[in-house]
């Protein structure tokens, strides 16, 4: 493409970076570029996992919005089903997460616990964070790779039981802590029905508990291989179900024990489909995998990063100040 520059800023060349060659390219153009060469990103995608587009005129979340839908790889996904707690900004479009800006969230796959997956993910750097707060990615094929044969075999043999409960409504849930969603958020109804059909559609099992609580499972691979290139990937997010100290760091995990010391309001829970425990050393193990592989690089203001929700896992490094990144997901 003569009109823009391929580089990378890793060695493990994930993300390509693209920028336009005009400093002045309009945003129709870039529109145009998206629409015409859709093949070339495509294929960039299957390759690299992930691409940068840096340095374009993106300025807010309906340029974003606009330069998903030029680029055509699938439709809108809406957030149902996914405990990440985000606000809705326009159709397809959300907050990144409204997660505390002290806690680090590890690498994973975009609701990699849910049938219905998304095939791609994209984010967009509204207001860039003076420190830390990189949305940090890995190639999960090199994570596959990297995981202990045992374990690996272990986790693809059995399979994993992902285990949620959400409250209806809950004042001092909300207050102490702001993760914890309700099952309106969750769902985006108020109807138990609406709930209920959801949940059927996706292959959730669901029961209700005492004061409108819910609890969901779902039986989800740990593995899978990508449906087009077919390459085997690490697919799963058993180490955010698990409230561990690793996880959580000695302080939180402390405050998650007193929080959820009644078992029918534990947030997550995880365990291999026939019903066994996950230890924690497979989980840990996993923790140290994702860190060593973790790929940083800064936000800039404008940025809209692309990537593979197959390929590429992607998660949210700590910072402190403002900090706007939007995302949206397309199957």
């Amino acid at each position: 493409m003569d009109s823009v520059t391929c580089k990378f800023l890793h060695p493990s060349q994930l993300p390509l970076v693209i920028e336009p060659k005009d400093a002045t390219l309009p945003y129709s153009e870039l529109l145009l570029l998206l629409q015409q060469r859709t093949d070339f990103f495509k294929e960039s995608l299957l390759k690299y996992g992930g691409i940068l587009l840096r340095n374009f005129p993106i300025s807010n979340e309906h340029d974003f919005s606009g330069a998903i839908q030029a680029l055509g790889l699938g439709e809108f996904v809406q957030y149902i089903g996914g405990d990440s707690p985000r606000k809705k900004i326009t159709d397809g479009v959300y907050t990144s997460t409204e997660a505390p800006p002290s806690f680090k969230i590890a690498l994973h796959n975009e609701l990699s616990y849910v049938k219905n997956y998304p095939r791609h993910i994209y984010f967009y750097c509204d207001v860039e964070p003076k420190q830390g707060g990189e949305t940090m990615i890995a190639d999960a094929r090199k994570i596959y790779q990297a995981i202990d044969p045992e374990v690996k075999k272990r986790f693809s043999e059995k399979e994993l039981l992902y285990i949620s409960c959400y409250p209806y409504k809950s004042k001092l849930m909300s207050l102490v802590n702001k993760s914890h969603k309700s099952w309106i958020n969750v769902f985006e109804t108020e109807d138990k029905s609406e709930v209920e059909r959801k949940c059927i559609e996706n292959e959730i099992l669901y029961r209700w508990n005492k004061n409108d609580w819910i609890q969901i499972s779902q039986v989800r691979p740990a593995t899978i291989a990508h449906p087009e290139t077919r390459e085997p990937v690490w697919f799963n997010q058993a180490h955010h179900f698990d409230f561990n100290p690793k996880f959580l760091g000695w302080k939180n995990y402390m405050g998650t024990k007193i929080l959820y010391c009644r078992k029918h309001m534990l947030l997550h829970s995880i365990r291999f489909a026939d019903d066994s425990t996950v230890s924690r050393d497979d989980l840990y193990h996993i923790l140290d995998v994702l860190e060593d592989h973790s790929i940083y690089f800064p936000w800039q203001k404008g940025d809209m990063l692309i990537l593979d929700n197959v390929l590429a896992m992607h998660g949210r490094a700590a910072f402190s100040g403002k900090r706007r990144v939007l995302t949206a997901m397309t199957s």
